[in-house]
């Protein structure tokens, strides 16, 4: 049965504007302006954060509590909308249906559980669910920072961002955040980060593709209560690999050996051995990543280390090649990078508890208890630490051998394309020596033509019956209509068949001319481009195309490709 809890005036007033996160929580002083700002920047990408539709929010919560046998049990399930929510965490305060002038309810019946985890997905929440959770718990506002990674237009972009934010309050807890009714002490150490991982995009292929391989970050937030040994976790993850192995480690019923939440060294044990499960996500696959990315690297740059000028079957080296070993090796750099924080955060991690543990309002009659585990927390974070590091110099040595190829292949590239223009050079002066002994030989023609063209004309003409001179002591000249008439009928037709011959020798000449030209692109097909650039003809030169026919070719159609 539900009881009304006693809720601090300061918490509840901050709960009741929970839309307001976070502006008005409890701890609110220690943050100063900057809540402001990170309350702008929620809102900027609220459109990209949340969804406006009720029917498509999905919270996973996983609760570990004790059960009637006195025995901690795990249940989970999917809370589908804000009013079960709600319910789930102990909220019936609502407007009376008779009076809604007044509220009915209390705003928390039930205490925290001694460990929660609740997952959360971009765009399968609305944004008054988050700013609920993140509220009702006092969630350290910089979390905030952590959850625009999801906001982002281009997530990729947002591998850069790197954080890690810790709060620890041993002593003088704000009034608010003590209500021993939820199981909350106010003494609390908070923790909020990022891990990367990489994963296939598709494990079931087993050849190299582009993008295969995707980095994936996931948002934590931890809160230990250092009082009652209560956990609190929640995980930005919409990929949901991390939920997953929480999933794994901590499966519905009893909780497993090796978790256990009796006192705070075993509850502080607990969230350890967490940590490392989510260290160990962040560090599994990227020996695999690097090893995919050094094969890719290999297969595109082994024509250039193995390029012989004397081959004439030798592979030909694009230009393309060039940008595609530096995608790659963008792709390796990034991979170091995402690495290099990932330690930088284990790193922090590790650090941040041994503060803790060495702080001197740390209860000393838990120290010794706590120890053990962390020593066994800092040998296994330090092996994390070590295999990251070791992928880092091997990414950082591929790096180098990318870079090498990558002017390897630009070098042979030139050498491909200064050799391809020498050719292209040889093929035109062909093509020109024959245009300039075909130009002279016209060219002769023309003017031997233009000599004997008009007294041909002339004396052509006057040979016929148009006009005739009689010389019978007169001198006269007949002029003859008839005659001329008939001169017109015979020489227009005679025109007409001329330019057709014309016509038809131009044709004839243009296609030996491309049959010409043909024959040389077979033997030098690095002349193609320039060919199909300067060429009147639209055929396609390339191997898999039929030569043009002679009847194709007088009437403009282009031969059927060969399947």
């Amino acid at each position: 049965m539900a009881t009304t809890i006693d809720l601090p005036t300061d918490f509840s007033e901050s709960y009741l504007i929970f839309q307001k996160y976070p502006r008005f929580i409890v701890s609110s002083a220690a943050y100063g302006p900057a809540l402001w700002g990170l309350r702008e920047r929620l809102n900027r990408k609220k459109t990209l954060l949340f969804t406006e539709n009720p029917d498509d929010v999905v919270i996973p919560v996983r609760e570990i509590q004790k059960n009637a046998q006195g025995r901690f049990e795990i249940s989970k399930r999917n809370l589908l909308s804000e009013e079960k929510l709600k319910d789930w965490l102990g909220d019936t305060y609502r407007r009376d249906p008779k009076n809604h002038a007044k509220f009915v309810g209390a705003l928390a019946t039930r205490p925290d559980p001694q460990c929660r985890f609740i997952a959360l997905a971009p765009l399968e929440m609305t944004r008054d669910c988050l700013l609920r959770i993140l509220t009702y718990h006092q969630v350290m506002p910089t979390y905030i920072d952590f959850l625009l990674v999801y906001g982002a237009e281009e997530e990729d972009r947002e591998l850069r961002y790197n954080a890690f934010r810790t709060r620890t309050t041993f002593v003088n807890p704000e009034p608010g955040n003590i209500i021993p009714d939820l199981n909350r002490s106010g003494r609390q150490h908070e923790i909020c980060y990022n891990l990367k991982a990489v994963a296939p995009k598709d494990p079931t292929k087993s050849q190299f593709v582009k993008n295969r391989w995707r980095i994936r970050q996931s948002a934590v937030y931890h809160r230990l209560d250092l009082g009652t040994g209560s956990a609190l976790w929640i995980i930005a993850d919409p990929r949901e690999a991390v939920k997953k192995i929480v999933g794994e480690i901590l499966p519905e019923g009893l909780v497993p050996r090796g978790f256990a939440f009796d006192s705070f060294p075993e509850s502080f044990s607990s969230s350890l051995d967490t940590h490392l499960a989510l260290a160990q996500w962040a560090s599994d696959e990227w020996r695999w990543h690097l090893q995919s990315l050094e094969e890719t690297i290999d297969n595109l740059t082994r024509p250039a280390l193995l390029f012989d000028d004397s081959n004439s079957l030798q592979p030909r080296i694009r230009p393309r090649a060039v940008t595609r070993v530096q995608e790659y090796e963008d792709k390796v750099n990034e991979a170091v990078m995402v690495m290099e924080s990932n330690i930088k955060i284990m790193k922090s991690l590790l650090s941040s508890y041994k503060t803790l543990i060495e702080d001197p309002d740390f209860p000393s009659a838990e120290v010794a208890a706590c120890g053990k585990p962390l020593k066994r927390f800092s040998t296994r974070m330090a092996e994390f630490i070590y295999d990251l590091q070791t992928q880092v110099d091997r990414g950082m040595i591929l790096s180098k051998i990318a870079k090498d190829r990558k002017n390897i292949v630009l070098q042979q590239a030139q050498m491909h394309t200064a050799a391809r223009q020498e050719r292209l050079a040889d093929s035109m002066w062909q093509f020109a020596e024959r245009g300039q002994k075909e130009a002279i030989a016209m060219r002769t023609v023309t003017i031997i033509t233009l000599i004997y063209l008009p007294p041909t004309f002339v004396s052509t003409f006057f040979s016929t019956d148009v006009i005739k001179y009689q010389d019978n002591g007169e001198d006269q000249v007949y002029f003859s209509r008839n005659a001329l008439n008939s001169f017109l009928y015979v020489t227009i037709p005679l025109w007409a068949i001329t330019l057709l011959v014309v016509t038809f020798y131009y044709k004839w000449e243009s296609w030996r001319r491309e049959q010409r030209a043909r024959g040389l692109l077979s033997h030098d097909p690095d002349v193609v481009e320039y060919w199909e650039k300067h060429s009147s003809s639209t055929t396609d030169t390339n191997d898999h195309a039929e030569p043009r026919s002679f009847a194709q070719h007088i009437f403009g159609k282009e031969p059927k490709p060969v399947p």
